[in-house]
């Protein structure tokens, strides 16, 4: 069993909390097709904002038109989003400034998909709106723990990603990976992997200090301390 007395959880939002990657991959699937670029690279790179993503693939496109008609479409495919078994209770145990959301989607879809999914919305979201680059960049995760009033050091990300990963260790986060949509090996650069949110349990810090909760994982798939 795994530990961290963590100042605050920072999670990441879709392959996290909700699960919403169908949808995001098919409309960004049908874009790709459309414009006559290649898919598998396009969802590859999916960690990036919007407008990066489109920029990379599509230079001599208006990112923010492009970008609202993808948003448009994804919206068109979400029949639901559901949260991911465990999320809600965990939530449910953090003290409100205890906690953010780091994604690269902007924000105006980062509270549609909480809203769908029933959870609530954290008081610190980070949004593409608030960093000029996605994931694997560590700015998101660095204005996490400013916003969240923490060292960096003191907070436990969680990732479902292997840019995400990359973004929250180089911000100086211990990082727990989740295989919701990623394969364990692929998530090789966590410090420790788990199978499922509902595998942590978070209680007050047995020493008392209010700012502070303990988190323990069960079962973890691989502890992975100091990855090379």
């Amino acid at each position: 069993m795994g530990v961290f007395h963590a100042r605050a959880i920072v999670f990441d939002l879709d392959g996290v909390l909700v699960d919403t990657m169908p949808a995001i991959s098919a409309a960004w699937a049908e874009w790709a097709g459309a414009r006559g670029l290649p898919s598998d690279e396009v969802l590859s790179s999916l960690h990036l904002t919007a407008t990066e993503l489109i920029q990379k693939f599509a230079p001599e496109l208006d990112p923010g038109v492009e970008a609202r008609a993808i948003a448009a479409r994804q919206s068109m495919l979400e029949s639901t989003v559901a949260a991911f078994p465990g999320s809600r209770e965990l939530i449910g145990r953090l003290p409100r400034d205890a906690w953010a959301i780091v994604t690269s989607a902007r924000r105006e879809l980062a509270v549609h998909h909480l809203e769908m999914a029933q959870l609530p919305p954290p008081e610190f979201l980070i949004s593409a709106e608030d960093t000029p680059r996605g994931k694997p960049d560590p700015a998101g995760y660095r204005l996490a723990a400013e916003r969240l009033d923490a060292l960096a050091g003191e907070c436990l990300a969680i990732e479902d990603s292997p840019a995400g990963i990359r973004a929250a260790r180089d911000a100086g986060m211990f990082v727990l990976g989740v295989t919701n949509t990623h394969a364990p090996a692929e998530l090789r650069g966590a410090h420790a992997i788990i199978a499922s949110l509902m595998r942590l349990d978070v209680s007050a810090n047995p020493l008392q200090d209010v700012r502070r909760v303990r988190v323990r994982w069960k079962d973890g798939i691989e502890d992975l301390q100091d990855p090379a």
